[in-house]
């Protein structure tokens, strides 16, 4: 069979890692819904769907997929000629609530890869002052089934996390970067430029002029 002639310049499926400095947590959905996952430094995260149904989930098959991380790393598939019916199955808003015991620091959707820092910049403080613990959700992977959100029971539904502190400094600091003027002054030699068409556009291994000037 022919290769497809874009087939080499297709990116191949990498699955969703974790990176240096965060922490895995994997849990089962034995519990049902709301699932709490501890994270670590008095932070957790708590699973919900809400859905306003009661009736309609008694009434679907407790295996049944309702959620699954596999929906947002599958290719997308062609769109149909005609708009399916609704279904109670399907892509259901599956959300996260990062808490610091009863303080709510944010909500993260469950996409997959999606990175969320939690609570963001411009949350205060609370009313004695103390400011929120900061972190950082990674959203792995998670199944669900339909039995999970009616009840308790193991119908294979799970949830993997990963998190870091997001407050704290870096251990290791790069050099400062070099003056604008110092670097004009600098022997043609050692400037590293390109000059293009007749707009003379340049290109410098430097920062942007702003952000050199936020950093001095």
């Amino acid at each position: 069979m022919p290769q497809f002639p874009i087939d080499r310049y297709l990116l191949p499926e990498t699955p969703v890692e974790v990176p240096e400095g965060f922490t895995e947590v994997r849990q089962s959905l034995t519990a049902g819904l709301p699932h709490r996952v501890e994270l670590g430094a008095g932070v957790h995260a708590v699973l919900i769907l809400p859905t306003g149904l009661a009736r309609q989930w008694l009434a679907t098959d407790p295996l049944a997929v309702v959620s699954s991380s596999a929906d947002d790393l599958a290719p997308r598939p062609a769109p149909p000629a005609a708009p399916p019916p609704p279904a109670l199955v399907g892509r259901v808003p599956l959300r996260l609530v990062v808490r610091q015991g009863t303080r709510i620091l944010g909500s993260v959707p469950l996409a997959a890869g999606l990175r969320r820092v939690c609570p963001d910049a411009g949350t205060p403080a609370d009313t004695t002052g103390s400011a929120p613990v900061a972190v950082e959700v990674l959203v792995l992977a998670w199944l669900l089934h339909a039995g999970t959100v009616r009840g308790s029971g193991d119908y294979g539904s799970s949830v993997t996390l990963a998190w870091r502190r997001a407050d704290r400094a870096v251990d290791e600091f790069g050099p400062p970067p070099i003056n604008e003027f110092v670097w004009r002054r600098r022997p043609p030699a050692q400037r590293v430029e390109s000059e293009l068409g007749p707009g003379r556009l340049r290109y410098r291994y430097l920062l942007d002029k702003k952000l050199r000037r936020g950093l001095r």
